[in-house]
């Protein structure tokens, strides 16, 4: 048998002592005292006598369980830890510690890496004085440079307000609130892509923060090349009630997550309900959920609602200008003021959007305020989006009383999106699609279409009545083929939704569910086949797909 090399040996010794060397550090209001060492035995009672330690890679600093700390912790680069020893900052004993941030920050790691914060609850007076975050991770260094390792587990963060950082690239005077419940921000000092990589963000909930729940982010420059951030995984967390600021009109406030300046994201198993109510007049935003300036973030198996605004998009689900490969997929929207899912581009977003897809999700009764968006909207304000792909969706509409223009909007030149095997159902009298500059790069080909109104869709200032005529205008063909369909697809619409925000339901909603004889099931197209796109192996309700069988139209395949 090999045995182990000397420089093994050395590492793994190392190691060891390492770990021996390692400190906890205790903080107990009753029991603390400043004077003493920080031991579980004899522990400080302030945050002010911790930020005073120096933290080294393997140590802990520990709040007493169920009770709470007034201040501001500060973790700065000489605390920094390591991925393999990573400095934990956290609770003991029974329950989460609480700190009471006041009008600051509750835990902001500066400039460091190897850093993990859990089982906290941080809260700040009032998000409407609050210049802080809850958990904050800001890197101010020059010279792309990424810190590894961030851990954000079990927080709880509310009554934060706006942290205000202001790249050099705004006019002067002008401020980028970026506060929130949990904040991951480049912002170098000389405006490159210093940032964050190796982010797990998991088991958190944010919830009357003014401006968001969870926010990524970095230093905004329009003619970037590179990304802040990367391989950061924000999951199963809970993000609701972060209103907006109603006095901020200069950009967006009131989003749930928004995951921006980052290659390399997933977004998984997360509720944004309720947010962005305050935001008024104001360009773009809020979203539930959403990524912008980013590449290869994918968002999924999430459900978003009623999120509202009084102005702007205040949208389900959202991919924003300069996005590449991003993918939306598996997610449940209803109800919210703006589009259940929007794909967008502004005027000089950083890259052009491309290759994006969205996939086996479903809507509900979105664009529940604002007219010009649906359950889908495409929409390119900026240098123009291709390669969008959009298939495999459910959305409908039931209300009666819905200020939706259509299901789906596309708006915009240059505009290149396929949708493909969608199910279209709108019993509100509206139209099921309207396209306001067509083109041959947009392209409606295996969909089936049910409404109750009395015109098809509009391309440009021209009505289509029916089907038919939407074949004319060079929809649904399939080559020299008509394809797609114009038929009720029979789902069980009276269905009870379940408990909101109870994710684990999602796979046995019956609603969206077509019945054996529907028209929608087996009717999908090959994409594989015919397309050459990988659409994934199961659908919205967690089936898996059969190679050797047609799929349905629409997110939900036929029940066996």
């Amino acid at each position: 048998m090999k045995t182990n090399s000397p420089q093994i040996i050395l590492a793994l010794l190392w190691l060891a002592q390492a770990s021996a060397l390692a400190v906890d550090y205790h903080l107990n209001t009753e029991l603390g005292n400043d004077a003493q060492d920080g031991s579980r035995g004899h522990p400080w009672k302030s945050i002010a006598k911790a930020n005073t330690a120096r933290l080294r890679p393997g140590d802990r600093l520990l709040f007493r369980g169920g009770q709470t700390f007034a201040g501001n912790l500060l973790i700065e680069a000489d605390d920094a830890g390591t991925p393999d020893q990573p400095v934990i900052v956290g609770s003991y004993g029974e329950g989460r510690a609480r700190i009471d941030a006041g009008s600051g920050y509750a835990v902001l790691v500066r400039n460091a890496g190897g850093v993990e914060v859990r089982d906290l609850v941080c809260a700040g007076d009032d998000r409407r004085k609050n210049q802080g975050a809850g958990v904050a991770y800001i890197n101010t260094l020059p010279g792309n440079k990424r810190l590894k390792h961030v851990r954000i587990r079990n927080i709880e963060a509310h009554g934060f307000g706006r942290e205000l950082l202001k790249p050099k690239s705004v006019p002067e005077g002008y401020q980028v609130p970026q506060g929130a419940g949990i904040l991951l921000a480049g912002n170098a000092s000389d405006g490159s892509k210093s940032g964050f990589e190796d982010v797990e963000i998991s088991g958190c909930e944010c919830h009357d923060n003014a401006y968001y729940g969870i926010l990524i982010t970095g230093y905004w420059n329009a003619r970037a090349t590179r990304y802040a951030n990367a391989n950061v995984r924000i999951v199963g967390c809970r993000v609701f009630e972060n209103p907006g600021d109603p006095l901020f009109h200069e950009n967006h406030s009131g989003s749930g997550i928004l995951v921006e300046d980052c290659d390399g994201g997933l977004v998984d198993r997360c509720v944004a309900f309720e947010n962005g109510a305050l935001c008024n007049d104001a360009p773009g935003g809020p979203c539930g959920i959403w990524t912008a300036v980013a590449n290869r973030v994918t968002i999924q198996n999430c459900e978003s609602y009623r999120n509202r605004t009084q102005t702007g998009d205040g949208n389900g689900f959202d991919l924003d200008g300069g996005c590449t490969g991003c993918v939306l997929q598996y997610n449940y929207s209803h109800e919210n003021d703006g589009a259940g899912y929007l794909v967008y581009t502004y005027a000089g977003a950083p890259h052009r959007d491309r290759g994006n897809v969205v996939r086996w999700n479903v809507s509900e009764n979105d664009s529940a305020r604002n007219l010009g968006y649906g359950a889908l909207a495409v929409g390119n304000d900026g240098a123009g989006m291709s390669a969008i792909e959009i298939y495999q969706n459910t959305l409908i509409f039931t209300r009666t009383n819905s200020p939706a223009e259509a299901v789906v909007t596309l708006r915009g030149r240059d505009v290149g999106a396929a949708f493909r095997n969608n199910l279209l159902v709108n019993f509100s009298g509206m139209l099921l699609v309207t396209v306001a500059q067509d083109t041959p790069a947009i392209i409606f080909q295996g969909n089936l279409y049910w409404t109750t109104g009395s015109v098809f869709a509009r391309s440009g200032d021209r009505s289509i009545p029916n089907l038919q005529a939407w074949r004319e205008a060079g929809k649904e063909r399939l080559g020299e083929k008509v394809v797609g369909r114009f038929a009720n697809p029979q789902l069980s619409l009276a269905t009870p939704r379940g408990l909101e925000g109870e994710l684990t339901r999602l796979a046995s909603l019956r609603a969206f569910v077509p019945a054996v004889d529907s028209p929608a099931t087996n009717a999908g197209l090959d994409l594989a086949a015919l397309f050459k796109l990988d659409t994934g192996v199961r659908d919205f309700a967690n089936r898996r797909l059969n190679e050797n069988q047609r799929v349905a139209v629409g997110a939900v395949m036929t029940a066996p």
